[in-house]
């Protein structure tokens, strides 16, 4: 009978939070494999447990998998650990487990610490989803690139992770993508010299750059942003319906009613494409303007 692959979450930053059944598994498994052993040992050091060690990290991880899945079939129960958290989040892990299922071996999870929960659950922010994208890029390119999808992505609330060497040029590049946006930072959560820094991209940044221990410890980041809607194709082919549905939903007049849409669908529908919309609805609907006082004028569309 084939063993149990375990996924177990480790403290990420105190000691204090390893669960007992956590401390249980790692005591009785045949084989721990850790992203990094000496991390590993320190932890098994502090609650007195001696056991088998291998390493699984994201270079050897395809090589480890064939050697552990072959001692699971053997029977033997294996245990996976990262640095701190929860393995194959962001961590090695996934090809252990993938392997294991396909082989039919039983995968459990022991839940415990996570950084993205802990930092989610002390954001302050009022939300029913998330998306979590782990680490960003480091090109400054590919990083603006990740922070506008965010705009139009459909999900209010993100979680990424980031190394203290780059996270002042991260808040230098969100303070000109997203200066509207409500972040809760957080750094060496858990531990001793744990610090939360809330606010814009600026104000962020501005405590960063006044704190000379920023570039030490790790990064968790939450971001709210203001969710901007995607016009689809369909819809694109009509702004004049845009227009007017908005007048039937909110009252007003199509003057009013491109100044509000316009900031809506910034980005995607243009000044002057709203402008074209606009004189068109004059030609086919004039009723719509008859509180307008002197239709549409392109100099008043901002």
């Amino acid at each position: 009978m084939a063993g149990t692959l375990y996924i177990v979450a480790t403290p990420i930053g105190n000691g204090e939070d390893i669960t007992e059944r956590a401390k249980r598994i790692l005591a009785e498994a045949h084989i721990v494999a850790a992203e990094d052993t000496r991390t590993t040992q320190k932890l098994f050091n502090m609650l007195g447990i001696r056991n088998k060690m291998v390493s699984n990290h994201k270079f050897n991880e395809k090589k480890q998998s064939d050697y552990l899945v072959s001692e699971l079939l053997k029977g033997k129960d294996v245990a996976i650990v990262s640095d701190a958290g929860t393995p194959c989040i962001s961590d090695p892990g996934h090809i252990i487990v993938n392997s294991a299922i396909i082989n039919g071996i039983k995968v459990v999870g022991v839940p415990g610490a996570s950084s993205a929960i802990t930092a989610l659950s002390i954001s302050g922010f009022n939300f029913v989803s998330f998306a979590f994208y782990g680490f960003f890029p480091r090109e400054s390119e590919e990083i603006r690139e990740s922070l506008k999808r965010l705009k139009v992505s459909g999900i209010g609330v993100s979680v990424f992770f980031e190394s203290p060497k780059r996270i002042i040029k991260l808040m230098r590049i969100m303070a000109e993508e997203l200066p509207d946006a409500k972040l809760c930072l957080c750094n060496d959560m858990t531990k001793i010299h744990e610090k939360i820094y809330r606010g814009t991209a600026f104000e962020v940044l501005r405590e960063l750059e006044e704190n000379p221990n920023a570039d030490k410890g790790e990064y968790t980041l939450v971001i709210k942003t203001e969710i901007e809607e995607v016009l689809n194709a369909e819809e694109r082919q009509s702004i004049e319906s845009v227009l007017v549905d908005h007048i039937v939903k909110n009252g007003g007049t199509v003057k009013s009613a491109v100044q509000a849409l316009q900031k809506k669908y910034k980005g995607q529908i243009t000044r002057k494409e709203f402008y074209a919309a606009a004189l068109n609805l004059k030609e086919l609907m004039p009723a719509f303007f008859l509180s307008d006082t002197g239709g549409p004028d392109e100099g008043e569309i901002k």
